[in-house]
């Protein structure tokens, strides 16, 4: 099974366009081929950004996407103290550090130097769906 974090920027791109890269990975979350790591921060940090009017997203889009996280894997993460990514940020590769194999999908690759990955790997969304591919 893959563990992986889904940075925020990936679940709007997914649940703004059904195509993609993106919408992929969170079919692939859904359809149960990996376990979405997440803890308390990245939950709010999702229902704060996935709420907000200028999105657009259906409240009922965003309602079965945050219910659907109950089958995921929720962790308590264990706080770091690093330089480097802002505290946004730092929430992902704290959740992802508590799992023993895991990933951090993101679009952002510039948030998270290799400098303090700890051991995680770290995605794009093309790269994610290459590794369920294999």
């Amino acid at each position: 099974m893959k563990y992986w974090v889904v940075d925020t920027n990936v679940v709007v791109c997914g649940l703004l366009s059904a195509d993609g890269p993106c919408a992929r990975v969170l079919d692939a979350v859904m359809e149960g081929r990996v376990k979405l790591v997440y803890d308390a921060r990245i939950l709010a940090e999702c229902r704060d950004v996935l709420c907000r009017p200028r999105l657009r997203l259906k409240p009922a889009q965003v309602m079965h996407f945050i219910e659907a996280l109950g089958g995921q894997m929720p962790v308590v993460s264990e706080r770091i103290s690093i330089a480097g990514p802002g505290p946004d940020d730092l929430a992902f590769l704290e959740a992802a550090l508590a799992v023993p194999v895991s990933a951090i999908v993101t679009g952002n690759l510039a948030d998270f130097p290799d400098e303090i990955l700890r051991g995680v790997r770290l995605l794009t969304p093309v790269q994610a769906l290459a590794e369920l591919d294999r």
